[in-house]
């Protein structure tokens, strides 16, 4: 997994390189004019990579939703800010959930007016709970920090609103250790210009 982690923030760090190198707009703060925010909410997927305790079966899918805000800082830099709830995992004869607190910085291309493809890469501060009878099933409640990444795109269908698809990795604290969640999900997004 830690390969991978540096791996995705090489990639980031690259493609944020070349694109900054092509930009020619200032960075603008959100205090300034020409600063773009936006919010939106998403529901989708979620999968839990945990293993699987060896009585009572697990179910590791579930739906998931996020609500998000953030700007754009110029054609290709942000930052991002989400709330979300990871949804219920039955496993181990007992049911494991949580929600979440993740700040990314984005890096994109865009495309158009209203569309773009970007990386994401960040933190996240969670929250979980693991119940269950099954034997080895460290229960519990956890918090903590964790990495998160991943790679998402909008499509415009005005100046303000698109309709954004992102697909996630989050490193979630759990009893006895950390385990992945990967989301996918669609959304919408109001941009304030």
């Amino acid at each position: 997994m830690q390969v991978r982690a540096v791996v995705a923030a090489v990639c980031l760090s690259s493609l944020s390189a070349a694109a900054f190198a092509q930009s020619s707009q200032g960075v603008r703060m959100p205090y300034e004019r020409g600063f773009w925010g936006h919010a939106g909410l998403s529901f989708g997927r979620s999968e839990l990579r945990a293993s699987c305790p060896g009585t009572g079966g697990c179910d590791d899918q579930d739906q998931t939703f996020r609500l998000f805000g953030g700007g754009r800082f110029n054609n290709t830099f942000g930052g991002e800010v989400g709330v979300m709830n990871f949804g219920k995992f039955d496993r181990g004869g007992g049911r494991t959930d949580g929600w979440g607190l993740d700040f990314a910085v984005t890096a994109g291309v865009p495309i158009g007016k209203n569309s773009s493809i970007f990386g994401k890469a960040g933190v996240l501060y969670a929250r979980t709970e693991v119940d269950g009878t099954a034997a080895g099933l460290q229960t519990g409640k956890e918090r903590g920090w964790g990495p998160r990444f991943g790679i998402g795109g909008q499509i415009g269908l005005t100046e303000n609103w698109a309709v954004r698809a992102d697909l996630d990795r989050f490193r979630l604290p759990l009893r006895g250790g950390k385990e992945d969640l990967d989301t996918l999900t669609l959304g919408a997004q109001y941009t304030f210009r």
